[in-house]
């Protein structure tokens, strides 16, 4: 008979180490995924102070202020936590598998930070992103398709009977192919309850302003806002249905 001296650990050592492995991951994409955020948010506002210097709203410009974010040095800002934390879930996002989603989510804290920013939902972001979720979305390429431009239709036609009816514009142009491009990644269910959700989220904005209630409120970042919420609950928002089923399940990691 052989005598081995290994010391065999009980239940509890495994699970500790398996937890602490599980906070070092999480900890280190969300980290990651936070400092993205930030030059996001840097980028936004560069974006932004050259669209006021004169700029054309192009693509160039828009990529240019990207490059620039990137080779500028890191500095503080009071809405530099936000920023962190809208890159974070996107760290968190990938520890569930769900890495197709990485982009869509980087992407939409991008969007949002830009319209915050400059008003704006650049087409040269909203494009590549639609195309995009052909690809990598929860849906096969053909449907997704005809999912973003069913749904660019609708509300193409829906914000050009409320300006003939009111006079003024009540939902932008980029606002719709933003959710054109959800549609294409998530579905036409999963892009109707984004906007019902992004409504809901925009009222609430319009009710806590102080004064300017008649201009203008970028809807970008409630629609980034509505989607994030969207992707982290394991069932859908509102009146359709489910999400694609939580993508922070964190406890499969532990």
């Amino acid at each position: 008979m052989v005598v081995t001296n290994r010391i065999v650990k009980p239940p509890f050592y495994a699970f500790a180490g398996g937890l602490a492995m599980g906070w070092v991951v999480l900890g280190s994409a969300v980290a990651a995924g936070g400092m993205t955020g930030f030059w996001l948010r840097r980028w936004a506002a560069i974006y932004a102070m050259r669209l006021d210097a004169g700029a054309p709203a192009t693509a160039s410009t828009l990529w240019g202020a990207a490059a620039a974010a990137g080779a500028q040095s890191v500095r503080w800002a009071p809405d530099g936590a936000a920023a962190v934390l809208l890159g974070g879930v996107a760290g968190w996002l990938a520890l569930d598998g769900a890495l197709n989603l990485v982009p869509l989510a980087l992407g939409l804290a991008a969007l949002a930070w830009l319209d915050a920013h400059s008003g704006l939902l650049p087409d040269a972001l909203t494009g590549p992103l639609m195309v995009l979720g052909w690809g990598l979305g929860t849906q096969h390429a053909g449907v997704a398709a005809g999912a973003s431009a069913l749904t660019w239709l609708v509300l193409t036609g829906l914000a050009w009977l409320y300006r003939r009816w009111r006079g003024r514009d009540g939902f932008g142009g980029g606002d719709a192919k933003c959710l054109a491009a959800l549609a294409g990644w998530l579905g036409l269910d999963a892009a109707a309850g984004i906007l019902w959700l992004a409504c809901v989220l925009g009222v609430l904005v319009w009710l806590g302003r102080r004064h300017g209630w008649h201009d203008a409120c970028p809807f970008g970042p409630c629609i980034a806002l509505a989607a994030g919420l969207w992707l982290l609950t394991p069932c859908g928002i509102g009146p359709w249905g489910a999400g694609p089923g939580g993508a922070l399940a964190v406890q499969s990691w532990f």
